[in-house]
């Protein structure tokens, strides 16, 4: 019985803690608990602190998500912006390299001597051309890898010579993407 007394007396002690300490803060602390972090004061509808009413904290958040709305579509034509010129600074490099591409394969077909290191410096901008491909493009990931998968064979698999023909060949392919591409989404616009 003594011991019964004694857990109703804690467990009426613990129950009323926080009621004391709310009462004690003047409600400062927030929610239950009152310490730090425990949440803003808690007030009733109408009366919130600094003298705003509820239909003026309502003008605040309207006016906040406009302006959220605002900045986020800034960000947005930015983020075209940017996809255009990265567009147009792909295009450029894209046309050099395919240039040079085509002329590496054309002195191979003539018979100019190339060397193991000729091959892994083609291989390695053969790697490149893809790469730049796919964040351009912004293929997916199993596009990408089908695409660099029939490109980029193992170094061994392919003397210098057909290392060039074979650059030159992924420029011819990847053109040929971009094309179908561009009439897909022809397509889709009708």
């Amino acid at each position: 019985m003594r011991k019964g007394f004694i857990v109703a007396t804690a467990v009426a002690a613990l129950a009323a803690t926080p009621v004391l300490a709310q009462g004690r803060s003047g409600g400062a602390g927030g929610g239950p608990g009152g310490g730090m972090g425990a949440g803003p004061p808690m007030s009733p509808p109408g009366q919130m602190g600094g003298g705003m009413g509820t239909s003026d904290y309502a003008r605040g958040i309207a006016s906040q998500r406009g302006e959220f709305g605002r900045t986020f579509a800034e960000q947005q034509r930015m983020t075209a912006e940017q996809r255009r010129a990265q567009a147009e600074q792909y295009q450029a490099l894209a046309q050099q390299r395919r240039a040079q591409a085509i002329a590496t394969a054309q002195n191979a077909r003539r018979g100019a001597a190339l060397t193991q290191e000729d091959a892994k410096r083609i291989r390695a901008a053969l790697k490149e051309d893809i790469e730049a491909w796919r964040d351009t493009f912004q293929v997916g990931r199993t596009d990408w890898q089908a695409m660099r998968n029939q490109w980029l064979l193992d170094r061994d698999a392919l003397t210098p010579q057909q290392w060039a023909q074979q650059r030159a060949q992924w420029f011819a392919a990847r053109d040929a993407w971009i094309a179908q591409q561009r009439a897909w989404a022809s397509a889709r616009r009708r």
